[in-house]
């Protein structure tokens, strides 16, 4: 069985960060400026703000797939220089290889870091663990949108991520799925206790599953106000407390009067 001890979580320092890009005019366009942010060990914290304030961007800096033009991002006091197996990503797409059956797909990274050979019983761990027993044999073409993402999250957790980086991972499920998904990501997470970072647009989302909600502000991305939801656990979508904090980000985000349009960004 997989092990449920505080084994896999890290602590996240992100200092003074910022982005630049050059559009296709050679225009310097300013995606994060000065972000700074402690995610400490264990802890689930969301990224809310507005399309194109640099959440994604953050996270993919926090993974190691691009790198800051100024300050630095650190996990457990060393700077991150490049991608690695101790922080786990995973997309809205799950970006399943299509030759491969769940798993083969579970097991993929395991086989490029070329320690299969000694981890290949944590392969059926994890697929139990994200629901899919019966399924190892099964393809991605005959998965549903659900059971695809949790093949995503079982191929980056058997790596024994330090951190698990969530970007929209849900945003293309339907709207039960979606719910189910996030109870299944919790269960998961406090079995674990991994330290999470998820960018979502969705603010009932990030107050559901967070400890705390760190709201960035229209580019450049800054981080605006940092929440945090002090509910208890299992929480209930009703409670009157979670409506408090989602007027109050609305609030922050200048959305109140919009509040009965929509709850996304």
């Amino acid at each position: 069985m997989v092990n449920s001890r505080k084994v896999d979580s890290g602590k996240l320092e992100i200092k003074n960060v910022g982005r630049t890009f050059l559009d296709v005019k050679g225009n310097e366009i300013v995606a994060l400026k000065d972000a700074s942010l402690i995610v400490n060990e264990g802890e689930f914290v969301s990224l809310v703000g507005p399309s194109g304030c640099g959440k994604s961007t953050l996270l993919r800096l926090i993974a190691g797939l691009d790198t800051p033009s100024l300050g630095e991002v650190l996990l457990d006091g060393t700077p991150i220089s490049g991608p690695g197996y101790e922080r786990g990503l995973v997309f809205q797409d799950p970006t399943l290889f299509p030759w491969l059956n769940v798993k083969n797909n579970v097991a993929s990274g395991l086989v490029a870091r070329k320690v299969y050979n000694k981890k290949e019983n944590e392969v059926q761990d994890y697929i139990n663990l994200v629901g899919l027993t019966g399924f190892e044999n099964s393809y991605p073409h005959q998965l549903s949108g659900g059971m695809a993402q949790r093949v995503a999250l079982a191929r980056a957790l058997v790596n024994h991520p330090k951190v698990l980086l969530l970007d929209e991972p849900l945003g293309a499920l339907d709207a039960f799925t979606r719910m189910q998904m996030q109870d299944e990501i919790l269960r998961i997470w406090q079995e674990r206790q991994t330290t999470v970072v998820l960018v979502t647009h969705d603010i009932d989302e990030a107050i559901y599953m967070s400890d705390r909600i760190v709201i960035m502000t229209p580019r450049p991305g800054k981080i605006q106000e940092t929440i945090k939801v002090e509910i208890g656990r299992p929480r209930r979508r009703n409670d009157p407390d979670f409506f408090k904090i989602r007027s109050k980000i609305l609030e922050i985000l200048h959305f109140a009067k919009e509040e009965q349009l929509s709850y996304y960004l």
